[in-house]
């Protein structure tokens, strides 16, 4: 049973936001770090206009806080990640460059100016890197959650997405990362491309990882293998009834084939996400003999978020 209004004002300590492009989550937290509820909008960035955060935020967050502290809601905490740090967001919180540690990144949070006391606001910056040019918001604040639980890894994590992040991990900080366009280019592709015509199958494990074996070796043929999706029905080379399975194996396949090629000695691969892709993502690892168990990607961000609580305000 989820506590009553006045329960969580009686216990409230910070609230934890993750605020997305198209979502937000937030969750009361007590000052054990424990959840005493959560709330989920639709009201991402691409949804607020003239400035209308903190009027989203207060909104969202009235009913915890109502009663905390005696009947004021005086210098309550707020720790948020994700786009409302971006140009277009609430208040630009500076990328943070690499080497990064999760000191590094909470202390480049910013506090934007609000209208009304009460609150207290700190959004914390994303994480770039110059020499490969890359950019990430809110993946960084999950990898600072996951190796606050696994403080001895090395090795590349991924983040699987529309934008699927690969996060290289040394001695307890990042070291370097890729983004790669996958869940885009599936998009496109099975949509607007003539690979539409061959969109069935989805389900098709078997072909599946045929199609993560097949540009494992990263030989650059890429481009030549996507057209076989289509040609392959038309000539009878194969039936035409699994060419969405293929086209996933060969956009994920080809991603991780770049990622094994550049591991070095010793380094280990874990999975950090949800629902069905990550469990796609950990089928094409197997592929490579990794056995990638999958971590929560919400359990990731709160530990990013207490830990830059933590870093912030204790």
């Amino acid at each position: 049973m989820a506590p009553s209004h006045n329960t969580i004002s009686d216990q409230l300590e910070w609230i934890a936001v993750d605020w997305g492009t198209s979502n937000l989550r937030l969750w009361a937290m007590d000052g054990a770090g424990a959840i005493l509820a959560r709330r989920d909008s639709d009201l991402g960035l691409n949804k607020i206009t003239d400035g209308g955060f903190e009027a989203v935020l207060r909104d969202l967050v009235a009913p915890w806080i109502a009663d905390a502290n005696g009947g004021t809601t005086a210098g309550i905490p707020v720790v948020i990640c994700g786009m409302a740090g971006a140009k277009q967001g609430w208040c630009e919180a500076p990328y943070a460059s690499l080497p990064a540690r999760p000191s590094s990144l909470a202390g480049g949070a910013v506090q934007p100016a609000l209208s009304k006391t009460g609150l207290a606001v700190y959004i914390l910056p994303g994480l770039k890197q110059v020499d490969d040019p890359d950019v990430m918001r809110g993946e960084e604040t999950q990898l600072v959650g996951f190796m606050a639980d696994n403080p001895d890894f090395t090795g590349w994590v991924c983040l699987p997405g529309t934008h699927s992040k690969w996060a290289h991990i040394a001695s307890g900080g990042i070291t370097a990362f890729r983004t790669y366009m996958s869940g885009e280019v599936f998009a496109l592709l099975s949509q607007q491309s003539i690979l539409r015509h061959s969109m069935q199958g989805d389900e098709d494990a078997e072909v599946f990882d045929k199609a993560v074996k097949d540009v494992a070796g990263a030989s650059g043929d890429l481009l030549h293998r996507l057209f076989t999706i289509r040609a392959g029905g038309l000539v009878g080379a194969t039936d035409g009834a699994s060419g969405a399975a293929q086209l996933s194996g060969y956009i994920i396949g080809s991603e991780i084939a770049d990622i094994v090629a550049r591991l070095a000695k010793g380094d280990s691969i874990a999975l950090i996400g949800d629902g069905k892709l990550a469990a796609r993502y950990r089928q094409a690892l197997s592929t490579h003999d990794f056995d990638a168990a999958i971590i929560d990607a919400e359990a990731a961000t709160l530990g990013g978020l207490r830990r830059a609580y933590a870093f912030l305000v204790k």
